[in-house]
C-alpha cells in the first residue's frame, strides 16, 4: 500500500501545472519602471525572488534590484522587517514595488509610511494587493482591500494611476476553484489540495469571460488586484 502511495504521489507531481486563474483584464496606464533615472535603485518587498519582474514590466537593465523579506531565502537581498528597515536611509530609493504583499503585514499603513520614508522625493511605488481572494498564509493573512481602499492608504502620495487588474470572471474563477475543492474534500487537507489543481482544469475557460464583462460599469462589484501607482511628492 505504501509503494502504491509513493507511486500515485510521484506520478501526481509529474503532471503539468495546472492553468493560472490570473487573467488582467487591464494593464495601468503608467510603467514606474519607464520613468526612472539612470542606475535606479529599486526596492522590490516581499519579492523573494521575483526580482521586480512582474506583468507591468521588468526593471531597466541598468538598475540595481534590491529584493527584500523579513525572511532569508533564495534571491533575497536584504532581510529585513518592512515596517522599521532601519538599515535603509531616508530619501535613498527611486522606485519601491510590492505585489501580493501588504495583507500578509501586520500594519499595513506602518510599511506604507516606511515606504514613504525611504522613496526620494519624485520617486515612484507600486502596491498591488488583494480584495476578493481566498486566505493564503504567507506566514499569515490579514487583510482586503478594494481599489477605493488602496488609495486611502497610499493618500500620502501623489497619485499616477490606481484600480483593479481583475474582474468578476478572474476573480470569481479563483474562489469558485476554491470553494469546490473545499466541498469535494471530504475534510481532507490532500484531497483538497489535489481538487484545487482539479478545478483550476476544469474551470480556467471562466477567467476569459473578462474579455467581455470587466467591461461592464458593475465590474467593480466582483473584483481584487487593486493597485496604485504612485510618486513621492517633492519636499516643499
Amino acid at each position: 500500500m505504501t509503494a502504491l502511495v509513493k507511486l500515485l504521489k510521484k506520478i501526481y507531481h509529474a503532471l503539468p501545472e495546472p492553468p493560472s486563474s490570473y487573467y488582467a483584464h487591464r494593464r495601468p496606464s503608467v510603467n514606474p519602471y519607464e520613468l526612472l533615472p539612470p542606475n535606479a535603485i529599486i526596492f522590490d518587498i516581499g519579492s523573494k525572488n521575483a526580482r521586480g519582474d512582474y506583468c507591468f514590466g521588468k526593471p531597466p537593465a541598468d538598475a540595481r534590484v534590491v529584493c527584500v523579506d523579513i525572511e532569508d531565502g533564495p534571491g533575497v537581498d536584504l532581510v529585513t522587517d518592512a515596517h522599521n528597515m532601519v538599515d535603509v536611509a531616508d530619501d535613498s530609493v527611486d522606485c519601491v514595488v510590492t505585489i501580493s504583499t501588504l495583507e500578509h503585514v501586520r500594519y499595513p499603513h506602518k510599511v506604507v509610511a516606511e515606504i514613504h520614508r525611504i522613496l526620494k522625493p519624485g520617486g515612484f511605488v507600486h502596491i498591488n494587493v488583494p480584495f476578493m481572494f481566498p486566505f493564503h498564509a504567507d506566514p499569515d493573512d490579514y487583510y482586503r482591500f478594494s481599489y477605493r481602499g488602496i488609495d486611502i492608504l497610499c493618500e500620502d502620495f501623489e497619485k499616477l494611476d490606481s484600480g483593479f487588474d481583475r474582474g468578476p470572471a478572474s476573480s470569481m474563477h479563483h474562489l469558485l476553484v476554491h470553494f469546490l475543492a473545499i466541498l469535494f474534500s471530504c475534510n481532507s487537507k490532500t484531497l483538497y489540495g489535489i481538487n484545487v489543481d482539479l478545478f483550476k482544469w476544469l474551470l480556467f475557460w471562466v477567467k476569459y469571460l473578462d474579455a467581455l464583462i470587466a467591461r461592464f460599469k458593475v465590474s467593480y462589484v466582483i473584483h481584487t488586484g487593486s493597485y496604485f501607482i504612485g510618486r513621492k511628492k517633492n519636499s516643499a
